[in-house]
């Protein structure tokens, strides 16, 4: 199966539900967050606001794949990055810019080749970026933390390590601990249902797409209906 870019260096990581959201608002947002962030380069707030703003109007242009979405998701995951990265030298004891810094480096990886984004250094970058989170409150945006950290190390290619016990474990420390919450992430079980299905464990694989597709995510659906 192809992956992405953004599976590759971890994101593919969408924390929000599949139902198409409105483009030209989500562009408002990030365009109105960016200059913010741009008038003020030493407010930490404006700077990962408009790092998260960015990531979510370049991650729904990625999942609608509207005409002409890869550079405008690009340019948005680019200006993204920027501010995010702006954010973590400004509080580096803070979670938010490591963490929206690294969804905004999945995004811009969703729209290159494999060896540009590699040899681009996004692979440190964002395993750094979900590892800080991580340390710092893995607790941060529902568990986010937990989630892209173990997404990251499931579809890391072999060669740059991938670490698949990692992965699940971190996929069990998430469902374990924010599973349950009122509105869980459904990738959850999709991440972990495909990591069980390649590893020959049917059994588990289906009853976590199962979950996942209840919940509406969609690549879970496809997958239970390929494994019939």
């Amino acid at each position: 199966m192809r992956k992405s870019i953004v599976a590759v260096l971890a994101l593919a990581l969408s924390f929000s539900a599949w139902a198409e959201k409105d483009l030209p608002q989500l562009k408002e947002s990030a365009d109105a967050a960016v200059s913010t962030a741009s008038s003020d380069a030493g407010d930490y707030a404006a700077n990962w606001k408009a790092a998260k703003e960015c990531r979510l109007y370049g991650d729904e242009l990625v999942k609608q794949k509207a005409e002409g979405w890869k550079a405008q998701a690009k340019a948005a995951a680019k200006d993204g990055m920027k501010y995010g990265e702006i954010a973590t030298k400004l509080e580096p004891q803070s979670v938010e810019g490591w963490y929206w810094y690294g969804l905004c480096v999945g995004t811009y990886s969703d729209c290159v080749s494999i060896m540009t984004a590699l040899s681009e250094g996004l692979k440190g970058k964002t395993q750094k970026a979900f590892e800080t989170a991580y340390a710092l409150d893995k607790s941060y945006d529902g568990g986010g933390p937990v989630l892209s950290l173990g997404r990251f190390w499931q579809v890391l290619p072999g060669i740059a390590g991938r670490d698949l016990k990692k992965a699940l474990q971190l996929f069990d420390e998430y469902i374990d601990g924010f599973g349950g919450k009122a509105d869980p992430n459904m990738d959850a079980w999709y991440f972990r249902g495909a990591l069980y299905k390649d590893k020959g464990s049917k059994a588990e694989a289906k009853a976590d797409l199962e979950k996942a597709a209840s919940l509406g995510q969609k690549d879970a659906a496809k997958l239970l209906a390929e494994m019939k």
